[in-house]
C-alpha cells in the first residue's frame, strides 16, 4: 500500500494540475470511480474491497459459431507452435494514442515522457522516464521488452507504486498508448526482443526453499533486502537508479507488492533478468546451477503469503491467567494476528503521499482486570531521533472516550474541536502512553497514566505490547466491556522516513469486540445428553424385548 483514497486526484490537486480520471459525464464519471478504486486497492494494497467494488463489469459476448471458434483455435496453435506473440498483440495507433496519453498518463510522466510530470515530485517511486528505454518489467532476455510485458504492466498497473491500472481502457486504447509511448525510444525498440527461456521449473519443496536460503545468502540478496527480507539489508541506504535517485529495496514478505507479480514464475523471471534501471542485477549467471533459480524463486514465495487477507473485526480472547507484557512471550506465538492495512494521510498538511508502513498485525486478550494489544509491523529502521530528519518510531491505537447508542464517533483523523479521541500511544525512546486528542495538531498527554507496554525490535520488525486496565478512570479514557462493539483506528510512523506529525500511515474506524468467556460446559453437555440418550434407548430396547417374552 502506498497512498490513500483519491491519492492520484490528491497528488495532482497539490501541483495545481487536473486529476487524469476527473469528468463531468455521468457515464465517464462511472469508469473513472472504478478507476479510482482499482487505483487505491492496487497501489495500496488496501483491501479486496475496494477491488471488487472497482471490478469492471463483465462484459457479455455474442456466441460464436463453430466455425469462428475453430479458426481461433487454429490461429492460437499457429501462434505458439511458431513462437509468435500471442493472438491478442495488436499493432496500435500512435497519434490516437497520443491523445489518451495526454488524458491519463502525462500527469506523471510527463509530456515529453521523460517522467517529469506535474505529480512526479511526489511520488516515490519516481514515474517511468519513457524517453530512455529502459523498462523494469519484462520477459525477454533482450533489454527491451515486448509489446504485450508493456501491455500487462498497462493493464494491471504496478503493485507498491503509483502506476495503476489501466484496464478501464478499451483493448485498442491500451494498445495505442503503447504505440505512442514506443515513440519516445523508437530506436531502442527496432531491435526484436527475444523470450527468456528459464531452467527446467522446480517444485518446491523443503529442500528447494532449504537450498533457496543457501543461495539468498552466497549471492548476497540479504545485503539489501534483509536477513528476513524485510527491506533492512545493510546496503539499503546507498541505493541508486539508473537516473541517481535514491531507491528501496523490496520487502520480500510482501509478494502483494512485487512489481512484476507474486508468482513463482514471475519471481524466477525477475531472478533471471533482472530489473533494469535498477541496483537488482540478473542472476541467472550468477549461480552455482541453472536450477537454482528456481530454488531461489521457492525461499522467496515461502518468506509469505502471496495475497494479504485483511481483517473486519478484531477479536480480543478473554484469558485466564496474568497477560505478558514480552512481545516474544508464547501467549503471543499461539495467537493468530489479524491484518490491518494502512494508507497514507492525504487529508491535512503535511500530507504524506509515501508511506513507509502499510500493514499492522494485531492481537488482542484481556483477563477480569486488563485488556493487551500485541502490534507487528516491518519498518526497516529502528530510528535514532535527531529531531531534523529523523524522528520517533510510533503507534497509536485510537478509541473513543464515549460509546453513543446511535454509533456515532469521532472523526478518524484524531477527533475535531467538538469530539475528543482517546489513544494509547508508544514512542520509541519514550514508551506508552495515554493521549487525548482534538485534531492532529491538539493532542496532549492525559495525567496520571497506568498503560504500560515493552517493544522489541530486530531484523526490520517491530513487535509491542501494550495494557491498560478494563475501567476508566475519566471521561477522557475509554472503558472495555465484553460483547460490546468498541470503534478502534490505528495510526504510524516511521520516524527513519521522516514522518511525524501528520506525516503518517493510518486507518479509519474497524471495530474491535471483547470475545466472552466460553464455558468448559459446552465440551460436557454434549457427550452427557448423548450417554443419556443412549441409556433411554436401551432401556426402551430391554422392556420391549422384556414385553414380547411376556406375551409369548
Amino acid at each position: 500500500m502506498r497512498a490513500g483514497v483519491g491519492r492520484c486526484a490528491a497528488v495532482l490537486a497539490a501541483r495545481g494540475a487536473a486529476c487524469p480520471c476527473s469528468t463531468t459525464s455521468p457515464a465517464a464519471f462511472v469508469a473513472a470511480a472504478r478507476s479510482h478504486l482499482r487505483f487505491c486497492a492496487r497501489s495500496t494494497s488496501a483491501g479486496t474491497g475496494l477491488a471488487r467494488a472497482g471490478r469492471t463489469p463483465r462484459r457479455r459476448f455474442p456466441r460464436a459459431s463453430a466455425g469462428a471458434g475453430l479458426g481461433a483455435a487454429v490461429a492460437l496453435v499457429a501462434c505458439i507452435a511458431f513462437g509468435a506473440a500471442p493472438a491478442l498483440a495488436q499493432a496500435g495507433d500512435a497519434a490516437a494514442g497520443k491523445a489518451v496519453y495526454e488524458r491519463k498518463c502525462m500527469g506523471c510522466h510527463g509530456e515529453k515522457g521523460d517522467g517529469k510530470g506535474p505529480a512526479a515530485e511526489l511520488l516515490d517511486p519516481k514515474p517511468r522516464d519513457l524517453t530512455s528505454g529502459i523498462y523494469k518489467i519484462r520477459t525477454t532476455s533482450t533489454k527491451m521488452p515486448s509489446d504485450q510485458d508493456v501491455f500487462r504492466i498497462i493493464t494491471e498497473g504496478m503493485p507498491g507504486t503509483s502506476m495503476p491500472p489501466w484496464g478501464v481502457l478499451s483493448e485498442r486504447d491500451r494498445w495505442n498508448v503503447i504505440a505512442y509511448i514506443k515513440s519516445f525510444a523508437s530506436e531502442k525498440f527496432k531491435e526484436a526482443p527475444k523470450k527468456l527461456e528459464l531452467p527446467k521449473e522446480v517444485r518446491s519443496s523443503a529442500e528447494s526453499i532449504k537450498r533457496g536460503r543457501e543461495m539468498f545468502e552466497a549471492i548476497e540478496c540479504n545485503k539489501c533486502h534483509g536477513a528476513d527480507g524485510r527491506a533492512d539489508g545493510p546496503s539499503r541506504d546507498e541505493l541508486k537508479d539508473e537516473w541517481g535517485q535514491p531507491i528501496k529495496p523490496a520487502n520480500l514478505t510482501k509478494r502483494w507488492t512485487f512489481r512484476g507479480g507474486p508468482s513463482r514464475a514471475a519471481i524466477a523471471t525477475r531472478l533471471a533478468a533482472g530489473v533494469l534501471g535498477t541496483p537488482m542485477p540478473a542472476f541467472l549467471d550468477s549461480v552455482e546451477k541453472p536450477d537454482d533459480i528456481w530454488h531461489l524463486a521457492n525461499y522467496l514465495a515461502s518468506l509469505g503469503p502471496e495475497a494479504p487477507v485483511y481483517a473486519t473485526l478484531l477479536p480480543a480472547t478473554a484469558v485466564g491467567e496474568a497477560i505478558p507484557d514480552d512481545p516474544k512471550a508464547e501467549l503471543w506465538k499461539k495467537m493468530a494476528g489479524q491484518d490491518i492495512p494502512l494508507m497514507g494521510q492525504v487529508i491535512a498538511d503535511p500530507r504524506n503521499f509515501n508511506p513507509s508502513i502499510d500493514l499492522v498485525t494485531v492481537r488482542a486478550v484481556y483477563n477480569d482486570r486488563e485488556i493487551a494489544f500485541h502490534l507487528t509491523w516491518d519498518d526497516p529502521t529502528e530510528s535514532k531521533p535527531d529531531g531534523k530528519q529523523t524522528f520517533a518510531d510510533a503507534i497509536a491505537l485510537q478509541f473513543p472516550p464515549k460509546l453513543e447508542p446511535g454509533g456515532e464517533r469521532p472523526y478518524f483523523l484524531m477527533g475535531d474541536a467538538s469530539e475528543a479521541v482517546y489513544q494509547l500511544r508508544w514512542d520509541s525512546g519514550k514508551g506508552v502512553s495515554e493521549v487525548t486528542a482534538n485534531g492532529p495538531t491538539k493532542v496532549r498527554a492525559l495525567a496520571g497514566s497506568e498503560a504500560t507496554g515493552k517493544a522489541a525490535y530486530a531484523n526490520g520488525q517491530y513487535q509491542v505490547v501494550i495494557k491498560r486496565a478494563l475501567g476508566a478512570k475519566d471521561a477522557s479514557r475509554t472503558t472495555f466491556r465484553p460483547a460490546v462493539f468498541t470503534p478502534i483506528a490505528f495510526q504510524a510512523w516511521d520516524g527513519g522516513a521522516g514522518e511525524t506529525g501528520t506525516k503518517l500511515s493510518l486507518t479509519s474506524w474497524y471495530y474491535l469486540r471483547l470475545e466472552e468467556p466460553q464455558s468448559k460446559a459446552r465440551l460436557v453437555v454434549p457427550p452427557v445428553v448423548a450417554l443419556l440418550a443412549l441409556g433411554a434407548m436401551l432401556v426402551i430396547v430391554w422392556a420391549a424385548n422384556r414385553r414380547g417374552l411376556s406375551v409369548s
